[in-house]
């Protein structure tokens, strides 16, 4: 009976171990077009250094640019986070992905920084400021301000 236990709890734990990364190394070429052209537009020029597609709830995949930007998108491609890594995010990118006033509030209340992280959400968007201490700020999907905060 000792036996029997103990190897169920190896064979339970080596499942769980396996069962902790789903992400899979892909390659760059293989994910979907809206990935493709996002990199293009934004990150034209800029080496893509690694893919990964995660399958856990839903598929997500995750791109990393020699510049240093993270950058993770839905299943059909659709961005979901740019994380500059401290780097500012392109204007051109800001421009095109977030809602006008957002970026209005950004530049009249904090005109001295610029924006290093952003993420997609169903209720808005979440972005990090290059202050210090970094600052979050959390809009709806129309762009107005909901909470503020420090990280």
């Amino acid at each position: 009976m000792k036996t029997f236990l103990w190897s169920f709890i190896l064979f339970a734990g080596l499942v769980g171990l396996s069962a902790c990364d789903d992400d899979e190394r892909v390659d760059y070429q293989y994910l979907p077009d809206a990935i493709h052209q996002f990199v293009s537009d934004y990150f034209a020029g800029v080496q893509v250094v690694k893919a990964e597609k995660k399958a856990d709830d839903e598929v997500r995949y995750k791109v990393w640019l020699s510049n240093g930007f993270e950058l993770k998108f839905y299943k059909d491609g659709g961005w979901r986070e740019v994380d500059g890594n401290l780097q500012v995010l392109p204007s051109a990118l800001q421009i095109a992905v977030l809602p006008g006033n957002l970026l209005t509030y950004v530049a009249t209340q904090y005109p001295n920084s610029g924006i290093i992280e952003v993420a997609r959400y169903d209720w808005g968007y979440e972005i990090e400021l290059n202050t210090a201490p970094i600052v979050e700020l959390k809009f709806n999907n129309d762009g107005d301000i909901t909470t503020t905060g420090r990280r």
